[in-house]
């Protein structure tokens, strides 16, 4: 198989055009938003697009006709779900703010910096209640003033309110390493570009790290993720039963660490989610739940809640890349005490990944995403 690489505007575009010049047998492997120059004289002015790697088969063979008509299908799925969401972020948006609207000042009281930071917070999503809540904890009572401000610097009062209200579990997991670290969440969060990071980062901690895969049944998951693990010279294992989990997990009894991937279940298929519960009682896990950035606060809820029927860790936000607006991670967060292992900031394995700390909490509330872009893209940041 060869590869190109298309730039297109949208995954339904990209389809059209695999079908229009490759024919029926040409599959998408992956793809990754990029910038580029709108105009060439302006260099400024860009705009957002979508590079789509295509896998195009050497020989004719109806398995290729079969992985297309799949990814196909994921895609009209796709846009259904981003109507339906879309549909329900409007709803969220008018209640909020009827509701809002006979609250009364939510900045009364505040000195004028703070009611800056507090409007920012507001505008990058986090809710009125829970941003004047951890405003406040950030502030003393200036006599002068006759208001709150904050009790130092901007950043570090801020921080300590963090530090308060919201759990970030980050460089823990690296000095108290699990033995069996669990991914589960919804289909296409990005689980299997997650574990494939985490497996760099432990290995560059000094770790010996392992990966299991229960996902064999995603056109292609299996093989994107032994690609990256072989890279790495990690042992990697395929199971699709409890039986064959258990055994791979004796097989990799020499590992500090194995993280299992898993495939992604929508938080309505309880089949589906009792079919896992099967595999991950088997043995003593950790479980990490992740949550796509860019979707609405009410659906993180709700997946959250369906998938409580599993223990549940921490959680691992994901394509923060994709929304302006990741005020939903600290509501989320502040509202369920749940700690925040990392996000990831794109698809590029294995950088593109940040294990949450307070500093970053603070910047991504209070900087201008391409400043958080150019000092976040690393772990340490």
């Amino acid at each position: 198989m060869k590869t190109e690489k298309i730039i297109v505007n949208s995954l339904q575009e990209a389809v059209e055009e695999l079908k229009r010049t490759y024919g029926d047998n040409a599959v998408v492997l992956s793809s990754r938003i990029v910038k580029r120059k709108r105009w060439s004289l302006f260099p400024f002015f860009k705009t957002t697009l979508l590079e789509v790697t295509v896998g195009i088969p050497d020989s004719e063979g109806g398995e290729f006709q079969r992985e297309f008509e799949e990814k196909i299908k994921v895609y009209e799925e796709l846009e259904k779900l981003k109507s339906t969401l879309s549909e329900v972020i409007k709803t969220v948006q008018t209640q909020d703010e009827e509701r809002e609207t006979s609250r009364g000042n939510v900045s009364e009281g505040l000195s004028m910096r703070a009611q800056r930071v507090l409007s920012r917070m507001i505008y990058r999503g986090v809710r009125k209640d829970v941003a004047r809540r951890l405003v406040e904890e950030a502030c003393g009572y200036d006599i002068e003033l006759g208001k709150l401000d904050f009790k130092e610097d901007l950043y570090p009062s801020l921080m300590e309110s963090f530090k308060r209200n919201i759990v970030v579990e980050g460089e823990k997991v690296f000095q108290n390493t699990p033995r069996i670290m669990v991914l589960i969440g919804p289909t296409g969060v990005g689980k299997t570009t997650t574990i494939a990071k985490l497996s760099y980062l432990f290995k560059r901690a000094g770790k010996r790290p392992g990966v299991i895969t229960l996902d064999s049944y995603r056109v292609g998951a299996v093989e994107q993720l032994r690609a990256f693990i072989n890279i790495m010279e990690l042992p990697f294992r395929v199971a699709d039963t409890p039986e064959e989990f258990i055994k791979a997990l004796d097989e990799m009894g020499n590992r500090d660490l194995i993280l299992v991937d898993t495939a992604g279940r929508s938080q309505h298929d309880r089949l589906r989610l009792n079919e896992l519960k099967l595999f991950l009682e088997s043995a003593e896990t950790q479980i990490y739940l992740t949550l796509s950035a860019n979707l609405s606060e009410l659906v993180m809820y709700e997946v959250i809640m369906q998938f409580g029927m599993f223990p549940i860790k921490g959680l691992i936000f994901s394509k923060l890349d994709e929304t302006s607006y990741p005020g939903n991670v600290i509501n989320v967060a502040y509202r369920t005490k749940l700690p925040i292992l990392c996000f990831t900031t794109g698809q590029t394995v294995p950088d593109d990944i940040v294990i949450a700390n307070y500093e970053y909490l603070t910047k991504l509330m209070l900087e201008e995403k391409h400043e958080l872009e150019s000092a976040g893209n690393s772990p340490e940041a």
